[in-house]
């Protein structure tokens, strides 16, 4: 969790970081989402064992977006760490768990992200449905309603596409 003693770095400092330091920091995260009700859903959904959790690959790597898994392997953008406040990045976690469990229990691959509108990929609207809802459940519906707003805003959707797209994002919540 973050604390105050918690400080901004810069995205040099942050690549820098040693091995042990970020792993710690992803194993502080799987420990917090096994615990989490719609982790823990989640996992219940795929029929997946959560202790599978302790098994997924995460790491930190140069992304043009703040997370993404490929091929079963979820990497976190840097930038998350340059805030100070890594706890409230764990949503982008929730978000790639989800398509990790559509990667590793499909019988075909999911659609990439870049295929077609974002935000209108069933793969990628059931992520953003599950990070909201635990925005929701962590930080409340205030934030979860702000955040799916900032996405809505940042890709463009707006009228009434825009209210349809929210109800679809906050329909867990």
């Amino acid at each position: 969790m973050a604390s105050k003693k918690d400080k901004k770095m810069s995205m040099t400092q942050a690549k820098k970081l040693p091995y042990i330091t970020l792993n710690r920091m992803i194993k502080k995260m799987r420990k917090f989402l096994k615990e989490d009700q719609t982790v823990q859903d989640m996992f219940k959904e795929y029929e997946v064992d959560i202790e599978e959790i302790e098994y997924i690959p995460i790491k930190f790597g140069n992304l043009d977006v703040s997370a993404k898994t490929d091929h079963g392997i979820i990497i976190l953008n840097y930038k998350l760490l340059t805030d100070g406040d890594f706890f409230k990045d764990f949503s982008y976690g929730v978000h790639e768990i989800t398509h990790w469990l559509q990667q590793t229990t499909g019988t075909k691959a999911t659609k990439s992200s870049d295929d077609g509108n974002y935000l209108d990929n069933p793969y990628e609207e059931e992520g953003f449905q599950n990070q909201v809802s635990y925005i929701a459940d962590n930080f409340g519906d205030q934030e979860a309603e702000k955040y799916v707003d900032e996405l809505l805003e940042y890709h463009d959707v707006d009228g009434k596409k825009e209210e349809k797209k929210k109800e679809v994002l906050m329909s867990k919540v």
